[in-house]
């Protein structure tokens, strides 16, 4: 019984690990690494029977493509991402953010989904819960098949 519960905390362990390391690689692949505090903001801490994975909260708007301008009730419906109020009001050209001596370039197009959440997430619940259904089988097996040899 020992063994199969060192297995489970192991499994959730690796799961939580291997979670954080795809949503990284996610987060460097769809680039979204200005400042790099949301790649650095992950940690994870997993239990006998749990896990739980931490972030910086702001990094559910990259992957929704949301933010400044965004509000709830509004339907997406946004005179800023209409390409006529773009080129009229100079949002199409690159221009400079932030102080005079510092800053970056916006690119002057809209901002776009940079999914590097929803799908990864749900895709490996799936496969942990199927995992963990596996070993709490397994261990309710072996409880049955010790009481009976008792």
């Amino acid at each position: 019984m020992a063994d199969e519960v060192k297995n489970q905390k192991e499994y959730i362990k690796a799961w939580t690990d291997m979670m954080i390391d795809i949503w990284q690689e996610k987060i460097a692949k769809h680039n979204i690494v200005r400042t790099g505090s949301l790649m650095s903001s992950f940690s994870g801490t997993s239990t006998a029977d749990s896990t739980l994975i931490k972030w910086a909260g702001y990094g559910i708007y990259q992957a929704f493509g949301t933010g400044r301008g965004y509000a709830r009730g509004n339907g997406g419906d946004l005179e800023f991402l209409d390409p006529e109020y773009r080129r009229e009001n100079r949002l199409d050209i690159p221009r400079k953010v932030g102080p005079a001596w510092g800053g970056y370039k916006t690119s002057g197009k809209p901002r776009k989904r940079r999914n590097w959440y929803s799908h990864k997430l749900y895709t490996s619940l799936a496969v942990f819960r199927r995992a963990m259904t596996d070993i709490y089988a397994h261990e309710a097996l072996n409880t049955i098949v010790e009481e009976l040899r008792k």
